[in-house]
């Protein structure tokens, strides 16, 4: 397991990771075919073309966020920020924002040339931004560097998930799969216990609910598995 950096610091910076994640997509989306865009993913509620909705909804939010007037202060940082989301009530929502996002463009084709156009001018202003200032999101707001750090978490699973359903083993940058694991290492108060010898995207897998635990993972883990999915 990665080693988490004390509070307050981080040997990655996540405008930089977060870049590479979605230069990574770029370069699977845009040469994907209509039959693949329209392949199944481990999601249920979406097909390939439609968890590209989804992913490029989660970094729009960036555009749209830094184009509202910052709120006074932050009140989440990365890691309170996921037990905010209520995974009783949000999916459906969120399932039908993405839906939506996929059929307004004609083909797959015409939503990867738009991901592509719209992730590099939201990174762009990211870049151009103090990484202080504080924006709001669906509710929590964040300094701008903390909600990168959600973004990359968005970006590395769910590129993870795109790999899956294109039949390849999925894998996060070295810079992004640090800070998921910080992350996901909070969510749960501590580190994994040794004895499970997961690497990080194991750790990635169990902790998003892409992987059940299994039951000898589950005893290692003791009071702690009841945490697990850490986020779905």
């Amino acid at each position: 397991m990665l080693t988490v950096p004390p509070e307050g610091t981080s040997v990655h910076d996540p405008l930089d990771a977060l870049t590479q994640e979605c230069q990574a997509v770029s370069d699977t989306v845009r040469g994907l075919t209509e039959a693949e865009f329209a392949k199944p993913t481990r999601l249920p509620a979406w097909n390939v073309k439609e968890l590209v909705g989804h992913m490029y909804r989660d970094i729009d939010r960036t555009n749209i966020g830094l184009a509202e007037p910052a709120p006074a202060a932050a009140d989440t940082d990365s890691i309170s920020y996921w037990r905010r989301y209520d995974p009783r009530d949000d999916p459906a929502d969120i399932a039908d924002r993405a839906k939506q996002i996929a059929s307004s463009h004609d083909s797959g084709r015409a939503l990867a040339e738009a991901w592509d156009e719209m992730w590099r001018r939201a990174l762009a202003t990211a870049e151009d931004t103090p990484p202080d200032r504080v924006i709001h999101t669906w509710e929590p707001n964040l300094r701008l560097d903390e909600f990168l750090k959600t973004r990359v978490l968005e970006m590395c699973v769910h590129r993870m998930d795109l790999e899956n359903a294109l039949g390849h083993k999925g894998w996060g940058t070295d810079a992004a799969v640090s800070i998921v694991d910080d992350i996901l290492v909070g969510l749960l108060g501590k580190e994994p216990p040794s004895s499970l010898d997961w690497d990080v995207v194991e750790f990635i897998e169990k902790g998003t609910g892409r992987v059940a635990l299994t039951d000898r993972e589950a005893k290692a883990l003791g009071r702690l598995a009841l945490k697990f999915p850490l986020l779905a």
